[in-house]
C-alpha cells in the first residue's frame, strides 16, 4: 500500500511525547531548517488528491479523522509554548517534499512560531437574536428622545406627522444599533488581543450575525480577555443579541502553510 505524509502541525522542536495519529498511527518528526513537523503516515487510497476530496464529502468518512487530527493538535498545544497547526487534509508525497517546504518556508514559519507563542485562538460571535424594541432604542438614541419630547409638545396634526417620523428614525437607529455592537466588540477585544482577524459573516443561521471573528490571545491575558467578554455581554444582552466565545483552541487562523505550499499526494 502507498504512504503517503500526513502533517498536523510545525513546532520548533520535537515535543517528548507520544501521540496517536489519524488511523492509529504513531505520530512521528520530520525535521529541518531548526523546525520540527508533527507526521503520521496516512494511505494514497484514502489521503491522495483524488480520494481525498471525494472522502471529505462524507461525514462517516471524515468525522473521525477530523477527530484525530484535532485531538494531535490539542495536546501539542496544551503541551508547547508555540506550534502552528495546519488545516485537515494537509498531505505531502513524501518525507523529502515535507523538509524542503520547513527549508523553503523556515523564515515565515519561524515568524508565525513567534507570533503565537504562548498564545491561543478564542473564536467569537456576535448574534442579534431580536430587534431592538422602541425603549433599548430611545435609551441608547439621543435623536430619538428629543424626537419623543418634541411630539409630546406638538400639536394633534404635528405629532402625527412626527410620529410617521418616529417610525423611520427609530428604523435607522437600530440599524445603527447593530453596526455599533459589532464595532464596539471588536475594538474592546482588539484591546487585549495579540491579532484580531475578523471572519465573513454566515447567510444560513437562524439569529442574524453581527460579527465573526477569531481572536490570538496571550495565555496570561486570558482573564482579562474574559473579563471584557463578560463586560460586553452586560452592554450587548440577552434576549435582544447574543455573545458566543469557544476557546482557547491551536492557533489555526494565525498559523499554517499556505495552500500552494502543499504537495498534491
Amino acid at each position: 500500500m502507498t504512504s503517503l505524509v500526513y502533517v498536523y502541525a510545525v513546532l520548533v522542536e520535537p515535543w517528548a511525547g507520544e501521540l496517536t495519529g489519524i488511523n492509529g498511527q504513531p505520530v512521528r518528526w520530520i525535521t529541518h531548517a531548526g523546525l520540527a513537523a508533527a507526521v503520521s503516515d496516512v494511505p494514497a487510497e484514502e489521503f491522495g488528491e483524488e480520494p481525498l476530496n471525494e472522502n471529505v464529502r462524507s461525514m462517516t468518512w471524515l468525522e473521525p479523522r477530523a477527530v484525530e487530527h484535532q485531538n494531535v493538535n490539542y495536546r501539542l498545544h496544551d503541551a508547547v509554548e508555540a506550534m502552528i497547526p495546519l488545516a485537515f487534509g494537509t498531505v505531502f508525497r513524501n518525507d523529502d517534499r515535507v523538509r524542503q517546504v520547513l527549508r523553503e518556508r523556515s523564515g515565515t514559519l519561524t515568524e508565525r512560531l513567534e507570533v503565537v507563542r504562548g498564545c491561543g485562538e478564542w473564536v467569537l460571535a456576535l448574534e442579534l437574536l431580536r430587534e431592538p424594541g422602541p425603549e433599548l432604542v430611545a435609551q441608547a438614541s439621543a435623536a430619538v428622545r428629543a424626537l419623543h419630547a418634541q411630539i409630546e409638545s406638538s400639536a394633534p396634526g404635528r405629532a402625527h406627522l412626527l410620529r410617521r417620523r418616529l417610525v423611520e428614525l427609530e428604523r435607522e437607529e437600530a440599524r445603527r444599533l447593530r453596526v455599533q455592537a459589532a464595532e464596539e466588540t471588536l475594538a474592546s477585544l482588539r484591546e487585549v488581543a495579540v491579532d484580531v482577524y475578523r471572519e465573513p459573516l454566515p447567510v444560513d443561521t437562524v439569529a442574524q450575525p453581527l460579527l465573526r471573528a477569531s481572536i490570538l490571545v496571550r495565555r496570561q491575558d486570558e482573564a482579562q480577555f474574559m473579563s471584557r467578554v463578560e463586560r460586553l455581554r452586560a452592554r450587548w444582552p440577552e434576549p435582544t443579541y447574543r455573545l458566543l466565545v469557544t476557546g482557547p483552541w491551536a492557533p489555526y487562523r494565525f498559523g499554517g502553510i499556505d495552500a500552494d505550499d502543499k504537495a498534491d499526494g
